[in-house]
């Protein structure tokens, strides 16, 4: 059962050529899970796995077809959410029938991630029903197809999607944005992991090597545990231990890494090194899953309050107890509770169970020795965990920076560098930041008004004839603050003098700037404003300091 505070993420099958066959259903459901399996079968969930169910009972809305669905809690590790996606597009593929609908708790996230591309009509309170997956293709259904008012049922936008789908296919920057933020799997898998070794006992050696995902709920069991969970840690037998290699992904590996040593372990003291701290913490978690266990997992409160509100709103549809469609219904509500609403410790403990009574859990236990590593192996290395601030800075312009506007043939000259720091300076900028396409808007949509264009030249021509300003300073003194106001004294003498003169190119000036910058990124060290500013229009400070520089 999830947390309400966690982050999930939904997917909705729909087929149009399947109808309302619950068999057809039932068959396609146990395809896409298999599906599912193959693809995932290396890869190491944060909480739940990801698999399709039918839903426990009909919609009572009719506008809402038949559906397979899926409600995956990716907890605190959003690179699960993404490999979904990955899935999912995969699966859209194999099975050129499927509409496929996907959001978490923010909504439609394929846009927020392609936000940059969008057309200005996108927003996140029309997009209701208008983004799918469909044939390995991400698709948004647009004003042009289907106005924005009233809203978009749902059965005519899956409709809309299969009969015109060369209209609502997005464009290749909008899906290319998605496509970069997934990553290239299977390669992807690889760079999410690490392996170390460990000390632990062999029951939960044999454990890990025969489904190494069980890390995942272990971690999670051992890093948000309280002082209740502790208690059960108190007199762990350390005694029986060996050195074997664990994988972790490297969200898991950091998480357990830094989480806070429970001191009131038994045999703390002999605990002192990274592999036999480690180890503590992998036998903890796991003592943890098991002292929440229920030797039957239907026979649990949760099952039977999940049980006692399927009755309550008619589940089983007046059918008598025991019957041949209440035990059919109840088979379902069974599969539907042990998938999505399971306490995820009851869950894990259960699976754990049936791995220790297999012949290959037995198999791994008696030749648990000749897996050990070498006494000196330490496995990956750690480098990864420490990064530089400017990697830092880099990542979050690559990620949330606007693109910038120097290109890489560009050449950087003290000209150039003034050029992009007086662009950056006329641009406006509001709680979201700095709005990069102002200029473009400003110049794409001019708005001219005769009469005072009219009224403005006539004062110019009386001030050049007159040679005199003093009435019409005071005609224009009531004037709006937005009318243009001409003022012929020693300070505009002034000010048109600076701009005739900042016209034309001043190599000295441009070179003092330069220098001034160059000195500020020196004084930064690593990071700072100087530095933050130049990166906003495609400059490093590689790029202005010699190799002899610091």
């Amino acid at each position: 059962m999830e947390p309400a505070n966690e982050e999930t993420v939904q997917c909705f099958f729909f087929s149009l050529a399947q109808g309302s066959n619950s068999l057809l259903w039932e068959e396609l459901c146990e395809k896409i899970n298999d599906t599912i399996k193959d693809l995932s079968k290396e890869y190491i969930w944060q909480r739940d796995e990801f698999q399709v169910f039918i839903p426990i009972s009909d919609s009572k809305d009719t506008n809402i077809p038949f559906h397979l669905c899926s409600i995956t809690c990716f907890g605190d590790n959003i690179e699960d959410e993404w490999f979904i996606v990955h899935l999912v597009l995969e699966i859209s593929k194999l099975y050129p029938n499927l509409i496929i609908h996907i959001k978490d708790n923010d909504g439609d996230f394929l846009l927020i991630e392609a936000a940059d591309n969008l057309q200005t009509w996108v927003n996140p309170s029309n997009t209701d029903n208008r983004v799918f997956i469909y044939r390995g293709h991400i698709h948004l259904i647009p004003p042009k197809v289907a106005p924005l008012q009233p809203k978009l049922e749902l059965k005519a936008a899956i409709k809309i999607i299969e009969e015109s789908s060369e209209l609502t296919q997005v464009s290749c920057a909008i899906e290319q944005a998605i496509l970069d933020r997934i990553g290239k799997y299977p390669e992807k898998l690889l760079e999410n992991i690490h392996r170390t070794a460990v000390q632990i006992p062999s029951h939960i050696a044999a454990l890990l090597i025969l489904k190494p995902s069980l890390i995942a709920p272990i971690t999670n069991a051992y890093s948000n545990s309280d002082v209740i969970d502790a208690k059960c840690c108190k007199d762990i037998d350390f005694s029986n231990c060996v050195n074997v290699e664990v994988t972790f992904t490297k969200f898991l590996y950091a998480m357990l890494l830094h989480s806070k040593f429970i001191n009131s372990i038994k045999h703390y003291e002999f605990i002192n090194d990274k592999k036999s701290i480690l180890g503590a913490k992998i036998t903890c978690g796991y003592q943890i899953i098991m002292n929440k266990a229920s030797t039957d997992l239907f026979n649990s409160k949760a099952y039977n309050k999940f049980l006692s509100n399927l009755k309550q709103n008619g589940y089983f549809q007046n059918n008598i107890e025991g019957s041949i469609g209440y035990n059919n219904l109840l088979r379902k509500a069974k599969e539907y509770f042990s998938i999505v609403e399971c306490p995820i410790s009851s869950h894990v403990s259960d699976s754990i169970s049936q791995l220790m009574s297999s012949s290959d859990y037995l198999r791994i236990k008696d030749s648990i020795k000749d897996i050990c590593v070498e006494p000196g192996y330490i496995g990956d290395t750690e480098d990864w965990l420490n990064i530089h601030p400017e990697q830092l800075n880099d990542l979050l312009l690559k990620r949330y920076g606007k693109i910038t506007t120097l290109k890489n043939n560009d050449v950087i000259s003290s000209t150039t560098l003034t050029t992009e720091l007086s662009s950056f300076l006329k641009q406006t900028s509001d709680y979201e930041g700095i709005e990069s396409h102002c200029n473009e808007i400003i110049e794409d949509s001019i708005e001219f008004e005769p009469d005072q264009f009219v009224s403005c030249i006539e004062k110019m021509l009386n001030v050049l004839s007159t040679g005199d300003d003093e009435n019409t300073e005071s005609e224009e003194s009531d004037q709006d603050y937005d009318n243009f106001q001409y003022h012929d004294n020693g300070c505009d003498k002034e000010l048109r003098a600076k701009l005739q003169t900042n016209q034309t190119e001043n190599p000295q000036e441009n070179n003092t700037i330069l220098s001034n910058i160059i000195q500020s990124i020196k004084e930064e060290k690593s990071i700072g404003p100087t530095s933050n500013l130049l990166r906003s229009f495609g400059v490093h400070k590689s790029e202005l300091l010699d190799s002899d520089d610091d």
